[in-house]
């Protein structure tokens, strides 16, 4: 056996919580023995991935020892997703992925949902002891920033990092950690400068797409596309590059060159879920059906063991499906979406993707039926849907006829959207293909007006010290804009005003807090998502 590290103590792992997940009796035995000559003498076992979920919801562990393979069910990569997805685990938890194998695909998949460490068997007393502890004294030092962005707490938690960095100047994880919490609070031009100051110092691929980020927020599509370049040139395994280059690249239409770059992104990790979703939706738009069904079908294999099922990938294979002219296939696939996908929104989704399946194969009764027993439901307020799927289902109506409803549908998404000029555009198209182009360019001009109309009167009230008031008008118009960014912003802000004016009133921080993070889900990057977070952060 190996000698043990000279500056290991093992009274450090003594009052530590270990979780071994094997499926191999005698792996975890192994594992089991090596941790107690290691000092631990908190050690439980779990032999499968539903096993290892149900551990992590009944106690909190300090460091987890996973397996990737678990034989049928979840895989290690699944767990650590679902466990961290769930919130489970914390950034304080330790997590080591184990394999005896070293494949690329397991190697960028497991990298890509970021467990602490990744152990190749066999492994000895004294590897787990060095490894462990420096993966614990470098969690010791972070504790305290974690404990603040756990908390919520990121303007202490960007002072923490600034506080290490006097010490540390040359810590890049603690710049890198600083850049990304400043983005978070909408300090871009603080972020900015610190990722300029670490490229002047070393030509850092983070540093380099975090400016690329920055111009993407701006609308600098085209700048933001040639710095990503740049970036995978010189780092051909940056999954990061990858995903922001396509997002990049579909902004600007180039949907051909999305689908060849997440091709090559595929190669290299293949066990992306939301790569996969982007996969597909380029092969969709260059009309590649094969590639798209294989895309989606990946996503949906992915997901077949892990709880965390969202409507995507059933959309789109349904898409696939009707293209082709599959309508058997296609149903089928969307019935699963309604059965295998929690809640009402998911089965809403499914029932209007099935109008556009029964419209383009040619049943146009049914899709008519369908359609009218849809417009029930959407006219009493059943709104939470994705935009895009809005628009499609809003084309469906209008395709079989039935133009007020089509119409409604996009007049939600302009009032809801309408800084989003892809969406607004997309919605023009739709009133075009149904020769109402003339009508809909007046209707979408009308909507907006009285969309931003309605939200200045509530600030203009606020200006004017009527903030209950101002206050109360954003909320009534909430009603007909309920994924409204902007509304949301501006209601979460005469929130923060009011307790700035009363004093620190908790349903209403939480209240605000909602819809800052309801209306950041709408919009990524808008810059004042992170200002009123921080500002509530600083009023708390």
């Amino acid at each position: 056996m190996l000698q043990s590290s000279p500056s290991f103590d093992k009274a450090e792992f003594v009052s530590k919580r270990f979780l071994i997940v094997d499926d191999f009796d005698g792996m975890r035995n192994l594992l089991r023995d090596l941790l107690r000559r290691c000092g631990a003498r908190q050690i439980d076992i779990a032999a499968t991935g539903n096993e290892a979920l149900a551990a992590l919801n009944r106690n909190k562990y300090d460091i987890v020892l996973c397996d990737y393979y678990l034989g049928i069910g979840k895989n290690g990569q699944q767990v650590l997703e679902e466990a961290r997805h769930k919130n489970l685990i914390g950034s304080s938890t330790i997590w080591a992925m184990i394999t005896a194998e070293k494949t690329a695909d397991m190697v960028m998949g497991a990298v890509e949902h970021q467990p602490d460490d990744y152990l190749i068997k066999p492994l000895t007393e004294a590897m787990l002891q060095i490894r462990l502890s420096r993966l614990t004294a470098k969690k010791a030092a972070l504790g305290t920033i974690e404990a603040a962005i756990r908390g919520k707490e990121y303007l202490k938690a960007i002072d923490l990092c600034e506080h290490l960095l006097q010490g540390k100047s040359g810590d890049t994880s603690l710049v890198r950690q600083r850049c990304e919490l400043l983005m978070l609070v909408g300090k871009f031009d603080d972020a900015q400068a610190a990722y300029e100051k670490q490229l002047a110092i070393r030509d850092s691929a983070w540093a380099k797409a975090g400016l690329a980020k920055l111009h993407f927020r701006e609308g600098k599509y085209a700048k933001a596309r040639d710095l990503l370049q740049q970036v995978l040139d010189d780092n051909r395994n940056y999954l990061e590059g990858y995903d922001w280059l396509a997002k990049t690249q579909g902004r600007l239409g180039e949907w051909q060159d999305t689908e060849t770059l997440l091709v090559r992104a595929a190669t290299l990790s293949p066990n992306s879920v939301q790569r996969q979703l982007a996969l597909g939706e380029a092969a969709l738009h260059n009309k590649h059906l094969e590639l798209a069904e294989q895309a989606y079908s990946k996503v949906l294999s992915l997901g077949s063991n892990s709880d965390i099922k969202t409507p995507q990938p059933y959309l789109g294979l349904a898409r696939v499906y009707t293209e082709k002219s599959q309508k058997k296939e296609a149903l089928a696939i969307l019935g699963r979406l309604a059965h295998e996908v929690e809640g009402d929104t998911a089965q809403l989704q499914a029932r209007a993707a099935e109008v556009r399946v029964f419209h383009k194969t040619g049943d146009t009764m049914e899709a008519q039926r369908l359609a009218q027993e849809l417009s029930a439901q959407i006219q009493g307020g059943a709104h939470d849907m994705p935009p895009a799927v809005t628009l499609e289902l809003a084309e469906a109506f209008m395709d079989i006829g039935n133009r007020d409803v089509g119409s409604q549908l996009l007049q939600f998404v302009v009032r809801n959207h309408y800084e989003d000029e892809a969406l607004s555009r997309r919605a023009q198209d739709i009133y075009r293909t149904a020769d109402m182009g003339d009508e809909g360019a007046a209707i979408i001009e009308t909507t907006r007006n009285q969309s931003i109309e309605t939200m200045d009167q509530g600030v203009r009230l606020s200006s004017q010290g009527k903030i209950e008031e101002g206050i109360e008008v954003l909320q009534q118009a909430r009603v007909l804009m309920p994924n409204n960014p902007r509304l949301l912003l501006n209601l979460a802000y005469l929130l923060i005003k009011q307790m700035e004016k009363t004093g620190w009133h908790h349903a209403m921080s939480n209240e605000a807090r909602k819809l800052i993070l309801i209306a950041r889900r709408y919009a990524v990057d808008d810059q004042r998502c992170g200002q009123l977070l921080a500002k509530l952060e600083t009023l708390g």
